[in-house]
This record gives C-alpha cells, structure tokens and sequence, in this order.
C-alpha cells in the first residue's frame, strides 16, 4: 500500500490569475528606448556632434565680432537655445520614425491588440522621446560647456522646471508628427518646412531685443522662442522674457500637445 510520503506531488493550477514579469506598459517603454540605444552612435552621438559644431563654428567665427550680449560671451549665449534646439531635433525625429514605421509595417496593430491601455502606448512612445531628448542634452552640456568656460547655472529650479517641458512638448510633437505623415517625405519636409525656420528664428543666435519692433513681435509668436528663453534663463538668469512667462508659456504648449496627442490614440484615429 503507497504512503501519504509518496503521493505525486501536485500539479500548478492554471485557475490562477496570470501575473506578468513586468508590466506591458515598461515592456513597450523598454522597446522604446533599446530603439535608439542600440544605434547610439547615430541616435545620440551624431546630434550631439552637430549642435557642438554650432558652438564650435558660430562661438569662434562670431565671437570675434560680437563680444558680449547680456554680459556674457557669445560663446555661452548660444548654448542655452542650442541646447534646447537639440533636444527638439531629437524628439521630433524620435516620435516620428517610431510610430511611422509601426504605422508603416502595421504592427502597430499588435500593440494596440495588446493589453496596453491607450494612454500606457502614448505615455511610453513619449517617454522614449523624452529619454532620448535627455541623453542627447546632457550630451551637449558634457562638451559645449567646457568649451565656453562652462560657468554655474543661474537659476537651478528655472532650468529644471523648463528642460522638463522641452522635453515633453519635444516628444510630443514627435508623437503627433509620426501620427500624422504619410510617408518618408512627409516626415522630412516637416522638418525643413515647419521645424528648421522655427529653429532658427526663436532667438537661438541672437537677442531678440536687437530685432526691429515688428520682428520682436513674431519672435514671441514662435514657440521656439519660449523654449530657447526658459533654457537662457536658467543657465544665464535672464532672457527676452521674465521667468514665469516663459514657464508658463512652455508648460502650457505641453499641456495642449499632450492633449492633442492623447485625443488621437484614445479616439484610435492612427491609421497605416
């Protein structure tokens, strides 16, 4: 007769709930970021060597011919908007190829079939551009500052406060940009048509008080230019604008775009 010491042991019950290792939502936010990670020398290096080369060019060429602006040298004046120049290059660049190519190839199908809820896909396609736009800046101020007599920053909390918000309106344009392109073509004339001259003419280079009046006016209507002026004034403690305005313009295009881009993923309006 077989003991009770002998009884086979017993078998798992699958009546058990099923408990993931990781939740999908870090699942995804991993993917995101191992994307531009495993092309780092492109993703990361690459943009950081260019917005150096800006310091590089314009701080040594136009430094000799403009000695300070706002009492500073024209080397460290153009850090700041470089920097947030940067950071939006690669937010744009990050949202915009993840989600066109899962829109392109359809897997994008698959993550929505997923147990991910809407708001998870969203909020992890960002934080992978945010992430990035992160490594990339931190990047610039690893090499540009050293090489404008770096300096302490003037206004810690403006400059915390404000890089967190170019990072997420950076990201979120790169979402609603990658949800919107219909091809290749698509995705690089926004860049050149629509992102490059707001770039350009949001005070990077130059104090937009040395602008005509009606200038300086257009000036303020360019979101860049909210972006490079909270950047400024963080690191230098003044810029076109007072603190707060530029705080509060900055969070509140966060506010809209994440509105925006969190309209179109919870009404399912990404289409291949």
């Amino acid at each position: 007769m077989t003991s009770s010491t002998d009884a086979p042991p017993a078998l798992p019950s699958y009546d058990e709930p099923f408990h993931p290792e990781r939740s999908p939502f870090l699942w995804l936010l991993e993917r995101e970021v191992l994307r531009f990670l495993t092309i780092w020398r492109y993703s990361v290096v690459g943009p950081v060597l260019s917005t150096v080369l800006f310091v590089v060019v314009f701080g040594s060429a136009l430094g000799r011919h403009v000695d300070t602006i706002d009492g500073v040298s024209y080397g460290r004046f153009i850090v700041p908007g470089l920097f947030a120049q940067a950071i939006v290059n690669v937010g744009f660049f990050n949202g915009t190829t993840s989600l066109f190519e899962a829109r392109r190839d359809r897997y994008i199908h698959d993550v929505f079939a997923s147990p991910l809820r809407w708001w998870e896909i969203n909020a992890a396609l960002v934080s992978g551009g945010v992430a990035r736009g992160a490594f990339v800046g931190g990047g610039v101020l690893a090499v540009a500052l050293p090489l404008t007599g770096g300096g302490s920053v003037a206004r810690p909390l403006v400059l915390l406060f404000g890089t967190l918000g170019v990072l997420l309106v950076a990201a979120q344009v790169g979402v609603i940009a990658g949800s919107l392109a219909r091809s290749l073509d698509h995705v690089y004339s926004m860049e050149s048509i629509v992102l490059l001259p707001l770039g350009f003419l949001g005070g990077v280079f130059y104090s937009v008080r040395q602008l005509p009046p009606v200038w300086g006016v257009l000036s303020h209507l360019d979101p860049v230019f909210w972006l490079v002026q909270v950047e400024r004034i963080g690191f230098l403690g003044r810029g076109d604008v007072g603190a707060g305005w530029a705080l509060l313009v900055v969070w509140a295009l966060a506010a809209a775009l994440s509105a925006w881009s969190a309209a179109m993923f919870a009404t399912g309006r990404l289409k291949p």
